[in-house]
């Protein structure tokens, strides 16, 4: 089965102490939800809900000064009924005028059991530009899902994803004044390196700064790379 995109929930609010990532509506058991959450004040953190029956798994919580904090997340959907979904819940220290971004996105085909397929690292940090560049990853698997996830210190009216994806869950808010976010996808054919570009932003000062980060999911049935197949065969 490929990978394909499902749908996001996507919330904002002016100075939160707690929320929930909620699943889209169409999401199904053995779907994976990929979480992202971004402040523009660096102090302000997310403490996941413990209670949690299923526990969502940590990709990055990271922050700088200046350019806010940016949490990336991913759990396996195992309980889903047609009058209710799942929920994780969160907590976040009592920082003023930080509006907070948040969204989950479902993704189907994914590995259940271990969906990320690479990572970037820290997250790439940017200065005084408007447009951020998501780093470059390289994946290790064919038909992987490349997801670039980006938060900013400033709210703008219009975002594109980068050239080539999809959006899988973008939030511009004026609440606050003072936050963006965006997560898109993009399935590669073949493994080795994807470089996407840059975001495109608009109607936000490009004085302001922000995080970006980009992974990639591996699919549920794993293709060999191509020199593989060929020894294989041979």
């Amino acid at each position: 089965m490929p990978i394909t995109f499902i749908g996001c929930d996507k919330y904002s609010e002016n100075n939160p102490e707690s929320g929930a990532f909620t699943l889209h509506a169409d999401a199904q058991a053995g779907d994976i939800a990929i979480f992202f959450w971004y402040t523009r004040t660096y102090t302000k953190t997310i403490t996941l809900d413990p209670a949690q029956a299923t526990p969502m798994h940590t990709l990055y919580n990271t922050s700088s000064s200046g350019r806010g904090r940016l949490f990336i997340g991913w759990v396996l959907v195992t309980q889903i009924s047609l009058d209710s979904h799942e929920t994780w819940g969160w907590t976040s220290s009592t920082v003023a005028n930080s509006t907070t971004i948040w969204g989950a996105s479902i993704f189907r085909g994914v590995h259940p059991t271990a969906p990320v397929d690479i990572d970037s690292g820290t997250p790439a940090y940017w200065d005084n530009a408007e447009d951020p560049d998501a780093p470059a990853v390289t994946t290790l698997t064919d038909n992987a899902c490349v997801i670039p996830i980006f938060g900013k210190n400033n709210d703008f009216t219009s975002i594109a994803v980068p050239t080539g994806y999809a959006s899988a869950g973008e939030k511009a808010e004026t609440l606050g004044t003072d936050a963006s976010a965006g997560a898109a996808y993009k399935i590669v054919a073949s493994h080795g390196e994807e470089n996407p570009d840059a975001w495109d932003l608009s109607g936000g000062a490009s004085t302001d700064d922000g995080l970006v980060w980009t992974g990639a999911l591996k699919p549920s049935e794993e293709i060999p790379p191509a020199e593989e197949m060929l020894v294989q065969v041979m």
